[in-house]
This record gives C-alpha cells, structure tokens and sequence, in this order.
C-alpha cells in the first residue's frame, strides 16, 4: 500500500518534471535543476537556512552553486534522489555524490551514498579514498563502518601488495588499536606491521614507534620482540627502546592489572579462527592455545548432504553445497547477526564439485563444466564471466582439483589437472596418472581466460596458497583412482610435491623440503615457516624453523588438528571468543 509521504514525493517529482509550482532553479556551471524551496528546505539544513534567514539567495529565482566540490553529473544525481527517495550511484560516481550531497547538506542521500560504500567489498585503494573522504567530510558513521569492515579482514588485506604501499601510518595505527582487528595472533599482526615498515625503511622509520606501539606487545613472542626491535637501527628511536624494555619487563614479571597489561595485554574481542563446517553436524573451531577442537557458537548449516568449500568476505560466510542429489547452491553465514540464508540460483547451473574464490565486491565460482560465475555481492545478481572451456582441452579423463583457485595479483588462478586411463586395477577401479597439471589465470578486468605454465609433477587434489606474494601449489598426490560409482575420483599415491611459480617467467619450480619428519598432517615448510594440509586446505601453524634448523623440525602437539570430519570443509572465520563454549571436545575421525 503506498503511504501518504511516498504519495507526496510522487506528486513533487511529477510537479517537477511537468515545470508546475517551480519556484527556484539551481545553477551548476552551465546547467539549470528546476526544484520547489519546500522540497530543498525540507532535505537540507543548508537550503533551510538560505530560505528562512534573510539571505539574498532567498528571493532569487537562480541560485548559483559555485563551490567547485558540486558537478553537474553528481547534482543531477542528488536531485533525482530528493524527488524519488532512491538513489542511482555506482563504484565511479559515489564519492562525488557523497561530497556534493554533504556539502549541500542532503542528509538522506550522503546516508544512501555511505550505506552503498560500506556495502562493497573493499581493498585498499577503496578503503584509503573511504577514510579520506569520511576525515575530510566528518562522516564518524562511514569511518567506523569502513575501519570494522577492514579490521574484519585484516588477515586477507596484510597479505597484499597494496596493504604495503597504500597504507599510511595514522590508518594503520587506527587499524590497530582496534578490539575487534581480526588477525590469528597478535605475532601475526606484529610481523605485518614489521613487514610493512620495512617495504619503505627509509620514510617510515619515523612513524615505526607509534605503529609498533599500537601492537599489543604483551602478546607477542618475546623471541621476536627481541629478534625486531633489539636491533641497532630501532634501538636509536628512544620510544622503540622503551617499549622493548617494557615487554621484557611484563614478560619477566607479568602483571594484570599493570598499565603496560592492561594496554599491551588485552585480548581482542575478535580472531580469525579455524572453522570446520561439516554437512550434517555441529560446527567446531580449532582451539590453538589447547590444540583441540571445540564446539562452536556458529549456528548449525542448514541440512545439507554435502560441503564443497567455503570462502570468508568480511562479515559473510559462503559455502558452496549439496542440498540434494539434483540441487546444489551457496549458503551465505551472517556472522554478525548469526543467521544463515541461501543465495539466489545461479541461472541454469548445477554446481557439482566447484572452488569459490573472490576478487573485490565478487564471488567466484568454479565448476567442474569449467563454466564460471561471479556473484555481486552489494547487488546480489548473478553474472556469467568468460569460460575456462575456451582454452581447456576437454579429453577423456580430465579432473578438476578440489579447492584449487587462488587470488593471485588481483587475477584468479585455477590448476587444472588432466589424465588418461592407463589401466585396470582391478574390475571396480582404474589407475590414473596425470598427462599435465596446468595452470589458468582469469583477469576480471579483461573478462578472459589465459592458459599458463604446467607444473612439473603431477598435482591432483592439491591446494593453491600465496604466501609472501608468491603462488605455491601443496599438498594431494600425484595420482588419481576413480570408478563408476566416484567418477571425479579420489587422489591416491604417493604425497605430490610442493612447487612455486614464478609470473614473470611463467614456470613451476620445486621446493625442497629438508625439515619435516613423515606425518598425518600433511605438513610442509614453505620460507622457513610449517603449514599443515587438513582436508585440502591449508592451515598456517605459526611455527618458524630458525635458520640452521637441522631435521627433524618439532611439530608436537598439533595431532588433534587432523581428527576432524573428513567431510567438512575448513574455513577462517571472525569469532568473538568470548562467545565460544568453553567445552572441549575432540571430534573424531570417519572412518
């Protein structure tokens, strides 16, 4: 039923666009907006005052708008917005309209405009305009809505290159001093922050004590406090030598209700934890401090037969799955408000066994029928993207790995492993081996496919993984088994090898690996840190092998890590753990 006030602003506009009861017109450059006073007054403050308090503007039949914040394009914009009470801003027009919008006062359509950005997905040129728009602006709201969603994905965004380039020392240190600044550990957060002050050492040094200084130091490894900052270039700046010397101190004789504990000890309100999303069971989170898995306050996944994998933008879980043997979707966890919905059907497509991925506002999948889609996710639509069957040879016997894509460069990288019968095993199953394992890269800007490199074994359910901006594939094995009843197969053999590519040259190279003893976890060293391999994906254990290490390097007390669902799928996830059970429980094995 259409109210009372949407009737009246129907009639404004229509009064509008037939030139009846136009009382003034708004000047921009060269062009004219013909509107009603009563209209301006009653959506802005600045118009209310120019016509309520003798201004000359007041009888003027043109109002010239000189301020030159205001473009013909953006005023057009706001207009149609006062009159229709919607608004119609995109990615490139939004931060003008804002602008415009504030500086006239327009309180309902600078709401629209922070409300669109704080609906996309951010990465750092994003976020930088944001905050510097919402400073320049005082827009409190938007700059806090923009830091939250930022600190829910700091784990993802410490990782890029624009994080070390883009980032100034005032957002990061606001970044940081925050509560709910998701991060797996704070050694995690202090290496960033040691990362990204030495990408530009020479400029940077300078605001080194007052990033460092909002790490919470009483939760970091006293080892690399002491390996960063006792050093002879950091031991000059007076401030980095006090707070050296003040977490030697709380790590000698910690204090809880000391300054320096109560500051540098506290906990954030938020980690990124690892979460296990199984078809038919409770969830659980990996306790790292107990090594056990524990029951979750996440609310169970709607009844589902099966789990493909499962991607984390900001505040929003989604998790590609089996609802029945003819219906397969996305299901889509509000972590915020703990609530689960299903998103719209993608036009024409069963899913099958498929890898999500995102790049920026979107989510990608990637389907065994090598066709691909992207969701929007401020739009909520569905979008056919190019298909990697363009330059996939399609022969007989050709797998698509599990969990394989990785965001790479801004660009989507997918391994792609095809393999022929070379057999009968027996009468139930068939030995395959792998003809190549090669890799394709999607670049969204261009909307194309490009074939790339294969590795130099085979891979077959292995998993992507940037670390320290380069492209690694680890984990699976390097053979497959299908038969008629699992005609994707399973992996088999021996453990595949761990490789690295390198974009410039376009090729594969391996990675030896001289420290980890035979285990069940799949555990590899990549640059001198250990990541553990549990149901394809991979996990970041945060243990170094200092230099020199000889083998065996030490991986006690992460057996309970394996003893999960073989079912579920792994996925980091924002949790307030002051929210999770303190219930320990082991989840065992299927067999």
């Amino acid at each position: 039923m259409v109210t009372h006030s949407e009737m009246l602003l129907s009639k404004c506009a229509q009064f509008r666009e037939q030139g009846e009861f136009i009382d003034v017109r708004l000047k921009v450059g060269e062009d004219e907006f013909a509107a009603h006073r009563i209209v301006l007054a009653a959506n802005s403050d600045y118009f209310h005052a120019m016509f309520t308090h003798g201004m000359k503007e007041s009888n003027q039949e043109v109002i010239e708008l000189k301020d030159k914040n205001i473009s013909v394009a953006a005023m057009k914009i706001v207009m149609d917005s006062i009159y229709s009470g919607e608004i119609n801003v995109n990615d490139e027009n939004v931060f003008e309209v804002l602008t415009a919008a504030d500086h006239l006062q327009f309180a309902s359509v600078v709401q629209e405009c922070c409300k669109y950005l704080t609906q996309l997905r951010f990465n750092m040129q994003k976020y930088c305009r944001v905050i510097m728009v919402a400073d320049q602006r005082s827009l409190k709201d938007l700059k806090e809505a923009a830091e939250s969603k930022i600190a829910s994905m700091y784990k993802e965004v410490c990782e890029k290159e624009e994080f070390f380039s883009d980032m100034n020392a005032d957002m990061l240190s606001a970044l940081l001093c925050r509560d709910d600044l998701c991060a797996p550990s704070e050694n995690f957060v202090f290496r960033s922050v040691m990362r990204w002050i030495k990408y530009r050492k020479e400029e940077r040094m300078d605001v080194a004590a007052k990033v460092i200084g909002a790490v919470r130091l009483g939760l970091v490894d006293i080892s690399d406090v002491i390996e960063e900052l006792d050093t002879e270039e950091m031991q000059v700046i007076p401030e980095i030598n006090m707070l050296l010397q003040r977490t030697l101190i709380h790590n000698h004789r910690p204090s809880r209700s000391s300054a320096f504990a109560l500051e540098k000890g506290k906990p954030r309100s938020t980690s990124m934890v690892l979460v296990a999303i199984p078809p038919k069971s409770d969830m659980c989170y990996y306790d790292v401090q107990s090594k056990t898995w524990k029951l979750s306050s996440v609310q169970k996944l709607p009844d589902v037969l099966e789990c493909y994998c499962a991607e984390l933008i900001g505040n929003y879980l989604y998790v590609a799955v089996c609802f029945s043997l003819f219906c397969s979707g996305i299901c889509c966890y509000d972590i915020v408000h703990d609530i689960w919905s299903t998103l719209p059907p993608i036009p024409g497509m069963s899913l099958g066994f498929c890898s999500l991925c995102h790049i920026e506002d979107h989510l990608y999948v990637i389907c065994t029928s090598r066709t691909s889609y992207r969701y929007h996710v401020a739009t909520n639509q569905w979008q056919a993207v190019a298909s990697l069957k363009d330059v996939c040879d399609l022969i007989q016997g050709t797998f698509c790995n599990k969990a394989v894509c990785a965001v790479y460069k801004s660009c989507l990288y997918v391994l792609h492993s095809q393999g022929k019968n070379m057999g009968k095993g027996s009468k139930k199953w068939y030995n395959f081996h792998s003809l190549v394992s090669v890799l394709y890269c999607f670049d969204p800007k261009k909307n194309i496919w490009e074939q790339k490199a294969s590795t130099k074994t085979p891979h077959f359910g292995s998993s992507l993984l940037v670390v320290n901006n380069k492209l690694y594939v680890l984990g699976g094995c390097c053979s497959i088994q299908t038969s008629s009843s699992e005609p994707h197969g399973s992996p088999a053999g021996g453990p595949a090898a761990i490789e690295v590519y390198n974009d410039q040259e376009n090729a594969w190279s391996l990675v030896k690996q001289t420290h980890i003893p035979p285990n069940n976890l799949g555990a590899v060293e990549i640059n001198g840190r250990v990541y553990f391999i549990v149901n394809s994906f991979s996990v970041d254990s945060g243990i170094t092998i200092p230099p020199g290490e000889i083998y065996p390097a030490v991986l006690d007390g992460w057996e309970n890590l394996g003893m999960i669902d073989k079912d579920a799928v792994l996925c980091y996830v924002p949790l307030k753990t002051e929210n999770l059970t303190t219930e320990e429980m082991f989840v065992q094995k299927k067999i």
